[in-house]
């Protein structure tokens, strides 16, 4: 039963390699190529503020989680399980 299911996921991933297409850049990326060189400075910048600002958004929400959950043990108002 097991051998079955190991050769079922390695079949899966290799028809998934075997017909995987080739990835074309978004058009934003294919724009920054073929941008002068004063204007890659800027749209760099612009591509690390994005990153940071969607990383940031999953890290303030799992701050505030955890500090609600702190505040709630402190506080002795978080139910029993």
């Amino acid at each position: 039963m097991r051998s079955t299911r190991w050769q079922h996921a390695f079949l899966a991933v290799l028809v998934a390699i075997v017909l995987a297409s080739p990835v074309s850049a978004c058009p934003n990326c294919r724009e920054a190529v073929s941008a002068p060189p004063e204007d890659v400075a800027s749209m760099a910048r612009g591509y690390n503020w994005s990153i940071m600002l969607m990383l940031g958004a999953p890290v303030s929400l799992l701050t505030t989680g955890a500090f609600m959950v702190r505040r709630a043990v402190k506080l002795g108002t978080l139910p029993e399980l």
